[in-house]
């Protein structure tokens, strides 16, 4: 459950250009039947991802750790973003995606997965 919930930002946020790639394969119906039993709480994301064929480093951007990384980090520095943070509607997924100022808006300003607006918070 808890692999779940950290996988539901990454599901959510992926959800505008899995849109395009999966109607480009003629998939597109696939992937709304999976994101509705997601929401309807019938599969985890983790089944709908491997139902679909999408591995999950592909969602997370995650590639492993490289050597060197994290050199020059000062130890309990946070990065603090300017500008403003959409959020997840209703905190399913937890996901906050900071938007600098004048940039475009994360999603188009919507959750796409919920068909809901995302919440707006100053940064």
């Amino acid at each position: 459950m808890e692999e779940d919930r950290s996988l539901r930002p990454a599901f959510c946020a992926a959800m505008s250009w899995l849109e395009d790639v999966m109607a480009s394969e003629g998939r597109g119906d696939e992937l709304h039947s999976a994101a509705r039993a997601v929401r309807a709480g019938t599969t985890t994301v983790r089944q709908a991802i491997d139902g679909l064929g999408i591995p999950e480093h592909v969602l997370t951007g995650a590639t492993g750790t490289t050597r060197g990384e994290g050199e020059g980090d000062v130890p309990g520095l946070v990065p603090h973003p300017a500008g403003e943070v959409y959020a997840c509607p209703d905190g399913w997924c937890g996901l906050k995606e900071v938007r600098q100022p004048g940039g475009a808006l994360p999603a188009g300003g919507r959750c796409r997965l919920r068909d809901l607006p995302l919440r707006v918070l100053e940064a």
